[in-house]
């Protein structure tokens, strides 16, 4: 067999062949890619300027709502200050309104007090009894108060005294007041409380006893004149102790005490609250009673505006004021306990 030897400048001719091969086919396979590449990049760079044009109108839109935010936050701020501005607005007038009514308030109580004042000093008296060469004896119970002063000025107002049947309380000091203004000073009782008072003989004496002694300390005066609570004839005692009333009116006797209790009552305890109503019921005073005893309380304010009154209805019945003493002649309730 022949072998055929391949000379130099044909293996040479074989090898150009074969590069120009491959270099045909790399140049054909890099067009395709390159062509792939471009129609990539195109198809990129046709994405990109649609992205670009999205982001510009987003980014427009975006400028546009924060405009519309700003405005919106201008006018948040514009509603707030009109909205305080308004509020302070409304707080001034209302203050305004408050010291308005406040005034119209006072006005109007003024302009009551004085109706109510003048009422009072117009007040009419009843028509007076003739009962010269009568006594009246003004009594108040249930004091010292808040209102005794008044009552003490009045009476020096008038020149007239009066007498006091007190009790313990907050209002003790004034006791000797009355006392140097030269009234007479009786004993009610320590407490006002009646199932306390009239439980039994021994439970009365030991209050009576307290009560002593409180006027002894605050005025210096032994007193002897007493007012039982609700009087001598009292029925209420019978809930506490039967027939203790007709013991104790004779007990206190023995024990060297004068008890009064009255026959005028002005009604300041049972809703008697006006000049005139306690004007009527003082002009009620028995005709035929040499003396007269008349029962009001010095802690009721309805009082104090009657009492001038009260003095001048008495003065027009030309009656002479006297206190109470263990000696002053006088006939006590009946007794039905």
């Amino acid at each position: 067999m022949d072998v055929k030897v391949v000379t130099k400048s044909e293996i040479i001719k074989y090898v150009a062949i074969i590069l120009a091969f491959v270099l045909l086919i790399t140049t054909v396979v890099f067009g395709v890619k390159n062509n792939k590449a471009n129609e990539e990049n195109e198809q990129l760079s046709s994405q990109l300027a649609e992205n670009e044009s999205i982001l510009e109108e987003k980014l427009s839109e975006n400028k546009a709502l924060e405009e519309e935010r700003n405005n919106l936050d201008e006018l948040y701020k514009s509603s707030i200050e009109l909205n305080d501005t308004h509020e302070s607005i409304v707080d001034d007038l209302n203050k305004q309104l408050e010291e308005l009514n406040k005034q119209l308030s006072a006005k109007k109580n003024k302009g009551e007090e004085s109706t109510t004042k003048k009422k009072e000093n117009e007040a009419v008296l009843p028509e007076p009894i003739p009962a010269k060469g009568k006594t009246v004896y003004l009594t108040f119970d249930d004091g010292p108060s808040i209102y005794t002063d008044e009552v003490l000025d009045i009476l020096d107002k008038y020149g007239v005294k009066a007498t006091f049947f007190v009790v313990n309380g907050k209002n003790n000091h004034i006791m000797k007041e009355i006392v140097d203004r030269g009234h007479t000073i009786g004993l009610h009782c320590y407490r006002h409380v009646y199932s306390e008072i009239y439980a039994s003989d021994e439970a009365y004496f030991e209050d009576l006893q307290k009560i002593h002694d409180v006027v002894k300390k605050e005025t210096g005066v032994d007193a002897d004149i007493i007012r039982f609570p609700g009087g001598g004839s009292n029925t209420i005692s019978k809930k506490y102790s039967k027939g203790i009333m007709t013991r104790l009116t004779a007990s206190v006797v023995e024990k060297g005490y004068t008890y009064f209790d009255w026959n005028c009552y002005n009604g300041d305890a049972d809703g008697a609250n006006t000049v005139e109503k306690q004007l009527n019921n003082i002009a009620q005073f028995p005709r035929g009673a040499k003396n007269i005893v008349v029962l009001m309380h010095d802690n009721k304010e309805a009082t104090i505006k009657s009492l001038p009154k009260i003095i001048e209805y008495f003065q027009s019945c030309e009656m002479t004021f006297g206190v109470l003493t263990k000696d002053t002649e006088y006939t006590n309730h009946p007794v039905y306990n």
